[in-house]
């Protein structure tokens, strides 16, 4: 970066992955749920996968709060553990009633989303607390952005999809983004910032597989012969 303009490791990666950031805003989900066209089977499958991802994330970040020796750190990833299993979860508990949608259509889509928390918590296995931060970093970012952008649009949603966007546009969430930031850059020089940027990369990668999950897989086409 010219003239060491940005020092933080947390800009240096958000810088260095700005272009899969905007791909994964980009998606056919976030599209629609931005502009209020999302129709009630995806919304439905949705629910169902998010609230499975809420509590990967909520073992994920509990594993932070153990791993952290850094005490303001730590209780930082303890808020946010507070929010995922109070906020969020009560918030799916009183909306997923009123979208139960197809058994056949959320079991697809809960089979082929598990793609994101498999990844996460491969990395966390495999690389502790400085892959696991990075990977909630690059998911809570992702969200933090669209979210933001989707909330100040002057579009007609229904009030379930309003309300989730709004959740994750405004405090404490964003706090909780802010807290995952100042974790990033706390990571020891030792670990380069490449590995850091192949993490969140890859975390975006899989978030793009867990979206595309609410939608059916179209069928392979079908070579005639003459």
């Amino acid at each position: 970066m010219a003239d060491g303009a940005v020092t933080r490791r947390s800009d240096r990666v958000l810088a260095a992955c700005a272009a899969a950031l905007g791909r994964s805003a980009g998606v056919r989900f976030v599209r629609e749920a931005t502009h209020g066209t999302i129709d009630d089977d995806a919304f439905a499958a949705y629910l169902a996968i998010e609230e499975r991802f809420v509590r990967t994330a909520t073992r994920v970040t509990g594993y932070l709060v153990w791993s952290s020796t850094d005490w303001p750190e730590s209780a930082a990833h303890a808020r946010t553990v507070g929010g995922l299993v109070g906020e969020q979860l009560d918030w799916f508990r009183r909306v997923r009633v009123r979208w139960p949608g197809g058994p056949d259509r959320l079991a697809d889509a809960v089979a082929r989303s598990e793609v994101l928390a498999s990844h996460v918590l491969r990395l966390t296995t495999e690389h502790g607390a400085p892959a696991a931060v990075t990977a909630m970093f690059a998911a809570e970012t992702l969200y933090a952005g669209w979210c933001g952008r989707a909330s100040a649009l002057p579009v007609e949603r229904f009030s379930d999809l309003r309300d989730w966007i709004d959740l994750h546009a405004a405090p404490p969430f964003t706090e909780g983004v802010r807290a995952l930031a100042a974790s990033v850059d706390a990571l020891p020089e030792s670990i380069d910032d490449r590995t850091v940027i192949g993490w969140f990369r890859d975390t975006l990668l899989a978030e793009d597989g867990f979206h595309d999950s609410v939608y059916p897989l179209l069928p392979d086409p079908v070579t005639t012969i003459p």
